[in-house]
């Protein structure tokens, strides 16, 4: 197959979301050190701490400071270190599989003209991985199945048409086309749905939403995760979704969906 790019490890910035103390950013970073393609590995945090500084002293990373922190501000602050043509936001409590950049980087170099690069997952509980995916996951496959034809996910009604009844794209494990994101990826007023919110920007862009069908992210699902957190504290997530769903569908038919689409908070 025709190769359009010669992107290598080289030309990838994974940066890791460290957020105060977490007991799996090792197991983050032995994550991205094991990689068959090595990229380049910083640490964005606000909230800097003798663990996270003697982890990067001991991995060899450098440290970015965000001085002014926040859920939102954190990731558009880690989005803008990287320098790079590609980058990618880890996150501290995930593991990627030790193909994730090898076969991103494959799937990219195919495509024309990318956007992005998403993967397929499996979850974890108690720290271990699912043997099968489960409800949530099963839906995502089929809602981003128009992303496997090479012309649909070439054109912005094929891009769409993945998101006009929910989110299958899987933030943890997305991989961007820099020169193709917006100056502010994320925005305060999606916090519950700030990812969903920017690939429906991305999708009206011409290029394409490069799918990998390889497993190579375990998201691992425990209390600490910040959508279990908004659920159990606020609204915003129904009212993040409601105003997406209204970008596709008038409002009594959005009304309509979210019924449905809520059920999906049992699985956080």
């Amino acid at each position: 197959m025709k190769r359009y790019h010669n992107f290598n490890g080289q030309d990838v910035t994974v940066v890791i979301c460290a957020y105060k103390e977490c007991l799996y950013l090792e197991e983050c970073i032995k994550a991205l050190f094991s990689q068959t393609v090595k990229p380049n590995i910083l640490i964005s945090t606000s909230t800097p701490n003798d663990y996270i500084q003697n982890l990067s002293i001991k991995y060899g990373i450098e440290v970015k400071i965000n001085p002014d922190g926040g859920q939102i501000k954190d990731y558009n602050f880690a989005m803008k270190q990287c320098r790079t043509p590609l980058g990618m936001l880890a996150h501290q409590d995930d593991l990627l599989d030790k193909h994730y950049i090898e076969r991103c980087l494959e799937e990219l170099n195919k495509a024309k003209k990318p956007i992005i690069a998403c993967t397929n997952y499996l979850e974890m509980h108690n720290d271990i991985v699912d043997l099968k995916p489960s409800p949530m996951i099963r839906i995502k496959r089929c809602l981003i199945l128009p992303m496997n034809n090479k012309w649909l996910r070439g054109t912005i009604w094929g891009k769409r048409l993945c998101l006009l009844i929910g989110n299958p794209i899987t933030h943890p494990s997305v991989m961007c086309v820099m020169s193709e994101m917006p100056k502010t990826c994320f925005r305060e007023k999606y916090k519950a749905a700030m990812d969903w919110d920017l690939w429906e920007r991305l999708s009206r862009r011409k290029g394409e939403f490069v799918y990998v069908k390889d497993v190579l992210l375990f998201h691992r699902m425990n209390d600490d995760n910040q959508t279990a957190k908004l659920l159990k504290t606020t609204t915003a997530r129904y009212d993040d979704e409601y105003a997406i769903f209204c970008r596709f569908w008038p409002k009594p038919i959005a009304r309509f969906f979210m019924h449905f689409y809520r059920k999906s908070e049992n699985y956080y």
